[in-house]
């Protein structure tokens, strides 16, 4: 499938306050440049960690009070927080393969009882299959180890008819912005999602001020 040409609309109001907007900073380091290390990781997370691009993906794709959600590459645990507030009957589970990371997100003394964080990655998703009604990958599918064994996974855990969520950054027309790879544009990751096995894939743009992401959508049969 190729990419429809999609004219980007406006982004819903974060479900944060104004006052917590984080900074405008492009979410763009080539994912094939990173070397993850206990010290580099502190350092995305206060980067990247409270990124729009979070609020974007959450605020924008459709979850349902009673879903169970994986959030695959959920840093500090943003966009798993943000999730909690729709789906309050359900449970939003976030997984990181570094410790430094989950450790962080597991800090906040408000976490809500429908929200678990564990270590663990995409090549090996810590879940029984079928159950989850949605996966949501943001700016992670690009750091995937073998993003062919991640996308099986993906559709191993999604119950039928489950939806499968990845966003990237808008950073420089089609290109994702992760550098140079197998994944480097919305085409390549339509065209492997595909192959893998799925339907029904649609992108969509959304901005908000002057930030906004690639959304692409998909479900399992």
């Amino acid at each position: 499938m190729g990419c429809a040409g999609s004219t980007p609309v406006s982004g819903t109001q974060s479900l944060y306050s104004l006052s917590m907007k984080p900074s405008a900073k492009k979410h763009h380091i080539p994912s094939n440049q990173i070397v993850w290390t206990e010290k580099n990781a502190l350092w995305y997370a206060e980067q990247f960690g409270d990124h729009i691009s979070n609020d974007l993906t959450i605020n924008n794709i459709e979850l349902n009070p009673n879903d169970i959600v994986i959030d695959i590459g959920c840093g500090i645990g943003t966009a798993v927080k943000i999730a909690s507030i729709i789906c309050n009957k359900g449970k939003i589970y976030g997984i990181d393969p570094m410790e430094t990371l989950i450790k962080i997100a597991k800090k906040n003394i408000d976490q809500p009882s429908n929200i678990e964080f564990i270590i663990g990655s995409v090549e090996n998703i810590p879940f029984k299959d079928k159950s989850a009604t949605k996966v949501i990958a943001i700016n992670s599918i690009h750091h995937w180890n073998d993003y062919n064994k991640g996308l099986l996974e993906v559709n191993r855990v999604l119950k039928p008819e489950g939806s499968f969520f990845i966003s990237s950054d808008i950073v420089n027309n089609n290109d994702c912005g992760h550098g140079n790879g197998p994944l480097q544009t919305n085409e390549d990751i339509l065209r492997e999602l595909k192959n893998a096995g799925f339907i029904d894939i649609t992108l969509q743009d959304y901005t908000l001020d002057d930030d906004g992401i690639h959304l692409i959508q998909c479900n399992k049969v």
